[in-house]
């Protein structure tokens, strides 16, 4: 069994972590033969969600492509996931954005644990399905059998579908650990783990809670004493009518009720209770836009400063990162907290050995609050050199900088990670980057489009099969507009919109964007002489990478005959095609692209005709003409 002393934590690419990830969870799922323990595997994945929480792992697992050992089966509705709030104000816009006037709504505790749809036919059990990716999920209907609240068998004239969480009580979590062979982290997991077990042990420790039924009613109240009707043991629900009586609601829970509850909850549920309402309102992106979370602040836990480490960023951002004691912290394992920059070190008097407070903001991101015991006097010595590289680090405001952005590692590395990213070129990974650079075939963004199938071959053990398909993936991206040349450049403080800026203010070719002055671009609108001259100094510094670009592509021709010129776009809802994409259209034809509606825009583009999204509502209130793709066409 793999354990996290096993493991260099320190040194660990995010590659082979995810790698490591996945051949774990195929273990747990299809074979007697787990390689790691759940708190092993929980540790790890909250480390790689930190590292790089884009990974395939994530979108991977619970897909019908995932091999769990389960067979699969698509959900007759969607199980989509909920908007979050976490604020009062907010939960009060979500609603009026609705433009509804007396609603009443049910609140309901949000169980932190596993969606699951348990389908009958004439009263009879035909399958339990885990949510899965929304659309199909895995049958486990030998487990659910055998947990708490089941319901085996309905009047012979129900045949539909009830949406159930799957918990683990807290009493049921401390009687599970005390004879499980594996000790799980939290009841949460312990939930995921048992079920989806191949072989339904201790399925019995789990609890089902039934939250909703496909159901021709007019309100929830009314789905929830159908539930009851039928056997179903349902979440505590509680009508309101007045957000004031929801935020009571709310306030009582995370002073009193939220400890003492039998199972974990990290938030509360609330639906419009008038079903005829929320059918109008619909749903969007997968998310049901008549209910939303209305998340609990971040948990916190102490745990003990163990490391306090520098990461050198592709920019030359040299970062404190604090390594803790393993603390559990709204259902994950937290082991890392990043520290921002120097100063927060020297404000919050971090050291190694003390003890900590340490939260999940946003239940996502681990911050360190406060010291609760000072051990160590003094904060941790700030570097002087950097980490990587030994060149001294300059301090700008309260941030530390390497100034070798030419010959340190981590940022080169760093910088041709950025730029693969920027193209998306797929199936680059850290390991993969770092090994053709060790190997001398990679120094700039330009060798890239040089590698040849046995270059990568031989690397990570990936093979032809996967070089062909990295080339390729290389090779599709040998044709970029102009302002890709210069955003994938990895340009410090010269972002793709100002990049579009210079294009459009005429300095349409390299030559003319390379060879620009500080005058120059202090003549432009938004630039100050303090961003003019990092600009400049920026793509003085990136000369050589934007040369070794342009010397491997083609730069796009672009019409000049500007026919969205002076125009302002503003987009909202799902298009034929990604955003981007239609954004690089307005932008190469002279048009400007803003994020929000304002009395300066002119066109929205939408294929809605009647969002309730707040820039269509803006939109009409401004009388802003709304236009579809269609519409849009005949403008160009």
């Amino acid at each position: 069994m793999i354990a996290l002393s096993d493991l260099d934590l320190k040194t660990i690419t995010a590659s082979d972590l995810g790698e490591l990830l996945i051949e774990a969870k195929k273990a747990y799922f299809t074979s007697d033969k787990p390689i790691m323990d759940d708190h092993t595997y929980d540790t790890l994945e909250e480390i790689l969600r930190q590292k790089m929480p884009q990974h395939r792992i994530f979108s991977k697992v619970g897909s019908p492509n995932f091999d769990t050992g389960f067979d699969k089966k698509a959900h007759s509705i969607p199980m989509g996931s909920l908007n979050k709030v976490n604020k009062y104000k907010d939960l009060v816009h979500y609603f009026e954005l609705k433009k509804i006037s007396n609603l009443e709504f049910i609140v309901q505790p949000k169980c932190d644990g596993i969606s699951l749809e348990i389908e009958y036919k004439n009263g009879q059990l035909v399958n339990a399905i885990t949510r899965g990716d929304g659309f199909v999920g895995d049958l486990i209907t030998q487990n659910v059998i055998k947990m708490k609240n089941f319901v085996m068998s309905l009047p012979d004239n129900f045949s539909g579908s009830i949406r159930c969480e799957v918990v683990v009580t807290k009493n049921d979590f401390i009687k599970l650990n005390q004879i499980s062979e594996e000790k799980y982290s939290n009841p949460r997991n312990a939930a995921s783990g048992l079920s989806q077990r191949l072989d339904g042990k201790y399925s019995e420790y789990c609890s089902l809670l039934a939250v909703d039924i496909l159901s021709e009613t007019e309100s929830e109240s009314n789905k929830i004493s159908e539930l009851k009707s039928l056997g179903f043991t349902p979440v505590d629900s509680l009508l309101c009518h007045s957000f004031e009586e929801i935020e009571k609601i709310y306030q009582k829970f995370l002073r009193l009720d939220r400890l003492g509850y039998p199972f974990e909850i990290d938030g509360l549920v609330i639906k419009i209770n008038d079903l005829k309402v929320a059918r109008q309102l619909g749903v969007k992106n997968n998310r049901p836009k008549f209910q939303v979370a209305y998340k609990f602040p971040a948990d916190s836990n102490t745990s003990l400063i163990k490391d306090i480490v520098w990461q050198v960023g592709p920019m030359g951002s040299v970062t404190p990162v604090a390594e803790v004691e393993p603390v559990e912290l709204s259902g994950a394992i937290i082991n890392f907290a990043s520290l921002g920059n120097y100063n927060l070190v020297i404000k919050k008097d971090l050291n190694v050995g003390d003890i900590i407070e340490i939260s999940r903001r946003g239940d996502v991101i681990p911050h360190i609050e406060k010291i609760v015991t000072k051990v160590t006097p003094g904060h941790v010595d700030i570097p002087i050199l950097c980490p990587d590289c030994k060149t001294k680090l300059i301090r700008e405001d309260k941030y530390l900088r390497c100034p070798n952005s030419s010959n340190c590692l981590s940022q080169i590395l760093g910088s041709l990670r950025l730029f693969c990213d920027t193209l998306e070129i797929l199936g680059l990974s850290d390991k993969t980057i770092r090994k053709l650079y060790q190997a001398n075939k990679i120094r700039l963004p330009g060798d890239f489009f040089k590698l040849s199938v046995a270059d990568i071959s031989g690397l990570d053990n990936l093979g032809e099969k996967s070089g062909k398909n990295i080339i390729h993936q290389i090779q599709n991206k040998k044709s970029l507009t102009l302002k890709q040349v210069f955003d994938s450049a990895i340009i410090p403080n010269f972002s793709a919109a100002r990049v579009q800026q210079l294009i459009t203010a005429g300095f349409g070719t390299p030559e003319k964007i390379i060879n620009l002055s500080q005058n120059e671009l202090e003549s432009l609108p938004g630039f100050q002489k303090t961003l003019a001259r990092k600009v400049w100094q920026g793509i003085q510094l990136r000369k050589t990478w934007i040369e070794s670009i342009l010397s491997q592509v083609t730069i796009k021709s672009i019409d000049n005959s500007q026919k969205l010129s002076g125009l302002t776009f503003c987009i909202t809802g799902n298009l034929s095609k990604p955003r981007p994409e239609f954004i690089e259209l307005i932008e190469s034809q002279g048009g400007k692209f803003i994020s929000a509606v304002s009395q300066n825009t002119d066109y929205l583009l939408t294929n809605e005709t009647d969002s309730k999204s707040s820039k269509f509502i803006t939109a009409q209130k401004l009388k802003v003409k709304i236009i579809n793709e269609d519409d849009f066409q005949k403008l160009l």
